[in-house]
């Protein structure tokens, strides 16, 4: 019996794009998962459960603890990906894991937190902005799961969505010092720019000093514990500083110029 075309046939390859690594293959398949894989999850999903509080906070008039929630969910966002690299349990599901979790703490919560706190007075154009803000953040986060640009190894292109997150929430802390449509302008902008090319530092290897973040948090807290128009000036002071320094940075090595991106290396 002579062989069929079927049997000749070459089994099918599958797809490069359809691997999964072990952790994402044991959680689809309800095998086995190390325990080192499922903390830094755990932190992720905290990243949510912040979120999930600060829509809550929000809807009930309670703007400030909204700002806390917001700002506890960054902190388990800086400190998910550090713990999973740090036990060696980085995997594509947690990093689709992240970007959901900050879709909803840094995209949906402080939208609907601006729109309650502020942008509700001016009707439905400022529905729409905080719309524009949620929209605008998902796109960011999408472009950011697939950029392979070299620059984006040592630098943020576009306002990175927590720091976004962290602007809103600094409006609405300061809300009684500003007009409504100051803070829907505030908001458009730091919308857009989410969207943009703006170098953003990038604290990691090659790219922006992180003594600058370790000033930088400070402040921020300062804004946090004592809202006022002197610690949000300093704040946003600390920040055009480092925007500045990384722009700087960025021409020394070469990024800014106008040479093949191949022959560019990232600093040691």
């Amino acid at each position: 019996m002579g062989i069929t075309a079927l049997e000749r046939r070459e089994p099918d390859r599958v797809p490069s794009r359809v691997l999964l690594d072990s952790a994402t293959l044991a959680l689809l398949t309800c095998g086995p998962v190390h325990l080192r894989h499922l903390v830094p999850n755990a932190v992720t999903l905290a990243n949510i459960v912040f979120g999930f509080l600060s829509v809550v906070a929000s809807a009930e008039g309670r703007y400030e603890q909204a700002c806390l929630f917001i700002f506890f969910a960054a902190l388990c966002d800086m400190s998910d990906g550090k713990i999973a690299r740090l036990l060696n349990a980085t995997s594509k599901f947690g990093m689709e894991l992240d970007s959901l979790s900050d879709a909803i703490s840094f995209g949906l919560a402080p939208g609907v937190l601006v729109y309650f706190s502020v942008l509700r007075d001016l009707g439905n154009p400022g529905m729409a902005i905080a719309v524009l803000y949620a929209l605008c953040g998902v796109l960011r986060l999408a472009r950011f799961n697939v950029d392979t640009k070299e620059i984006s190894k040592v630098t943020f292109l576009g306002c990175p969505i927590p720091a976004a997150a962290g602007y809103i929430g600094s409006f609405v802390l300061v809300r009684d010092s500003l007009q409504p449509w100051v803070v829907a302008l505030g908001t458009t902008f730091i919308a857009f720019s989410m969207v943009s090319t703006i170098k953003v530092p990038k604290f990691s290897k090659g790219g922006t000093p992180n003594f600058m973040l370790l000033v930088s948090l400070p402040t921020f807290v300062a804004l946090l514990v004592r809202p006022s128009s002197l610690t949000w000036h300093v704040w946003n002071g600390w920040n055009l500083v480092m925007l500045a320094a990384n722009y700087v940075l960025l021409y020394k090595r070469g990024y800014l110029k106008r040479t093949p991106p191949s022959s560019v290396q990232p600093a040691a």
